[in-house]
């Protein structure tokens, strides 16, 4: 992957530095010409659709409001932009290159966010300006995160030069790239998962322990790409939502769902699951509807649908072990023991859904 994004990665290095060169007006929109630019060159698809989209969006929002028919529109706006993400992905499983489709995921999510809030009154219908600035930050194509519009206008309106940032910033992306390329694609992925994939075992505990592998690389790839998109856009003044809370530190599955991808998951959370909770008045429901979402999000297909249950089932779980007053006391064990015990169990059974669905279902994630 990380040969695959090389051009993307530079183009995103270099769009800070245009960010800085253009007059202070022009910068953002600076910006957005050249992630279009550079998507035109490297993924034509994506920009084609993201533009597209990005105007559908806006303009549908404008008709909404001065037709009247707020919900309906609304409706269909999420459901027309859902499509077009399912129809990409599932084009993108099989036409070459593999990096036709950038970041239209992340993108659909916002999109979501964005009308959602504006049914519910909370914000005004963006201008097409700063919608599109919005959206074509290139950075955060590739990780995210999921930000939020109202935060990402104010950081926009108090942006002003800070060498402290800007230096702070490029650390923090230097690290990210080489956490991304020499611990995620290096250490694990080339030498550590190849290693217990040609292990003499086979069976349940193999796919089990290439499982765990999976989580593992997939926490440090992500957390590496996130700090290099989040490090280059406070070179350029803008501090967006933070995706990982050190999950691994996480008491238990509860906490840890709070802690790992959390733009997505608080996107879940108040889109998702709390509209579900309240409609089917039960808080179990709104969770698996959030955390169906969640799997799906990752792939169509009844694999997550499986996976989606099982994580659901951890959460319930861990609420009612909460509830119980920790029967096991685990909470008197010395901290050591519990800063050891705690992400191993969690890691133990988020993992252990891979080898649970195929081994007893036969379903798989490829």
């Amino acid at each position: 992957m990380t040969l695959d994004a090389l051009p993307l990665f530079g183009a995103s290095v270099a769009a800070v530095l245009l960010y800085w060169c253009l007059p202070a007006k022009h910068g953002q929109n600076g910006v957005a010409a050249f992630t279009v630019a550079t998507l035109a060159l490297i993924a034509p698809a994506t920009a084609a659709v993201m533009v597209a989209s990005i105007l559908f969006v806006q303009q549908a929002l404008v008709w909404a409001e001065r037709s009247g028919r707020r919900s309906l529109i609304a409706a269909v706006a999420i459901a027309a932009i859902g499509a077009v993400f399912l129809l990409s992905r599932e084009i993108g499983t099989v036409v070459e290159p593999q990096w036709l489709f950038i970041g239209l995921a992340y993108s659909t999510l916002r999109h979501i966010h964005v009308i959602a809030e504006w049914r519910l009154g909370r914000i005004a219908v963006p201008k097409l300006g700063d919608y599109m600035r919005y959206h074509l930050l290139l950075p955060v194509l590739p990780a995210g995160p999921i930000h939020r519009l109202p935060h990402f206008e104010r950081q926009c309106s108090r942006r002003r030069w800070s060498s402290p940032d800007f230096f702070s910033g490029a650390e923090r992306a230097l690290v990210g790239f080489t956490v991304l390329v020499v611990i995620g694609d290096y250490l694990i992925g080339a030498k550590l998962a190849p290693l217990v994939q040609s292990s003499a075992s086979e069976g349940f505990f193999k796919l089990w322990a290439s499982s765990a592998i999976d989580w593992i690389r997939i926490y440090v790839t992500f957390t590496g790409l996130t700090d290099f998109a989040l490090g280059l856009v406070l070179m350029m003044g803008l501090r967006l939502e933070e995706n990982f809370n050190k999950p691994w530190r996480a008491r238990d599955l509860v906490d840890f769902w709070t802690r790992w991808h959390m733009t997505l998951s608080h996107w879940c959370r108040d889109y998702v699951y709390a509209p579900a909770a309240i409609a089917f008045r039960s808080p179990f429901l709104g969770l698996f509807c959030a955390m169906l979402v969640l799997g799906l999000w990752h792939q169509t297909s009844i694999y997550y649908v499986g996976w989606a249950v099982y994580q659901a089932l951890g959460i319930v779980l861990s609420h009612g072990y909460r509830k119980a007053g920790d029967p096991l006391h685990l909470s008197r064990m010395p901290g050591i023991v519990r800063a050891i015990l705690a992400p191993v169990a969690i890691l133990a059974w988020v993992s252990s859904a891979q080898p649970v669905l195929t081994a007893f279902f036969g379903w798989t994630n490829s």
